[in-house]
């Protein structure tokens, strides 16, 4: 089932199958990448209460047994329509005996989408709805058409932010999508710009701007169309492409990042982690753009 929200300018189809963005319009041009099982069937799921993977795909969280594929189980369970209006819709998953086999907490998760002119905001809030601590760190993963205008190439495109970054990303192995901390990549050289090539992810996997001060990033092509994405609450920015050289690229804000080769197993220390305590809830929002 599709939800569409719009203003006078734009417009964006949400589905309640992830409760996941579909499509993000403007003047007649898709923004959001529709999909392509080729290179990666997904559009922008949301990643909960892991981004990225466990070792193996298992750990534990204050001694309870987690066994989770990538990017946790959000994206896998049912959602159902909490709230709709005409420029915004929020949906509510709640935890169940299924969710508990993979991550044994009780939870509510409402994402709520919030389209203003050009802008859409992306709320995560995330309640303990148990009696025990809970763990967790939540990502928004949205894929954009790259190039978006006629006779551009993925090579025209530019990620510019909004300082200088001097700090250098780590990235995850292609196959095990574990992070060796002890290697980083200098991409701009200290600058505020990266240049979009397909051989930045041929090789390697994404990149993890990890702890990044810059709070906002644009990706911009020849013909002036892109998109600006904020991310204040988030920690973690990552920039990602399919191997293959797809026309998209994800850009990814995260409070956590995927596990990494200095940690121990135990979620409830896995970098970027927030813990709830009973009845208590945190909420998390980013920004899209459409330029």
């Amino acid at each position: 089932m599709k939800f569409e929200i719009k203003s006078k300018t734009a417009s964006a189809t949400l589905g309640i199958d992830g409760a996941m963005l579909n499509s993000l319009k403007k003047g007649g041009t898709e923004y959001l990448w529709q999909g392509d099982a080729k290179y990666w069937a997904n559009q922008a799921p949301v990643c909960f209460p892991i981004v990225g993977v466990l070792p193996d795909g298992e750990g534990t969280a204050f001694g309870k047994k987690c066994v989770m594929k990538r990017h946790g189980i959000a994206r896998i369970s049912p959602f159902e329509v909490f709230e709709q209006h005409a420029n915004s819709i929020t949906f509510v998953q709640h935890s169940s005996d299924e969710t508990k086999k993979a991550f044994p907490f009780d939870y509510e998760l409402r994402i709520k989408y919030t389209i203003v002119e050009n802008t859409v905001t992306n709320e995560y809030i995330v309640t303990n709805t148990g009696s025990e601590k809970m763990p967790f760190v939540i990502g928004g993963h949205p894929a954009f058409n790259c190039p978006l205008c006629e006779g551009e190439r993925f090579e025209d495109y530019k990620l510019i932010f909004d300082r200088s970054v001097n700090e250098k990303p780590l990235r995850p192995d292609h196959i095990t999508g574990l992070v060796d901390v002890e290697k980083r990549y200098d991409v701009t050289g200290g600058r505020d710009t990266l240049n979009m090539t397909h051989d930045l992810f041929e090789e390697k996997d994404s990149l993890i701007f990890d702890n990044i001060k810059s709070k906002c990033a644009t990706l911009i092509g020849k013909c002036g169309k892109g998109v600006k994405i904020e991310y204040q609450d988030m920690a973690n920015l990552l920039v990602w492409s399919a191997v293959g050289k797809p026309d998209f690229v994800a850009l990814e804000p995260w409070t956590g990042i995927s596990n990494c080769s200095d940690e121990d197993g135990r979620i409830e220390n896995k970098r970027g982690m927030t813990v709830l305590e009973p009845d208590e809830t945190a909420s998390f929002k980013f920004k899209i753009t459409l330029i």
